[in-house]
């Protein structure tokens, strides 16, 4: 039994979903800006770490399922 429960990874999962809904909020933000904006080019970074982190998240979960 080395896969792992899905309810021993609800940390990550809530994890996942917060970072999506920030990850929304952003992109709303981002698309009342200006192209060249500033903020507009920190919050996309933003955006691409939040990204990022996400699918390291979905990795996670998903590599231990296959197992």
């Amino acid at each position: 039994m080395d896969a792992q429960l899905p309810l021993l990874t609800w940390e990550k999962q809530a994890e996942h979903f917060r970072l999506q809904e920030t990850r929304e909020e952003l992109l709303v933000r981002i698309s009342r800006l200006r192209p060249h904006a500033h903020k507009r080019l920190a919050l996309e970074e933003r955006v691409r770490q939040i990204t990022l982190r996400q699918m390291e998240l979905e990795n996670e979960l998903h590599d231990r399922t296959r197992r």
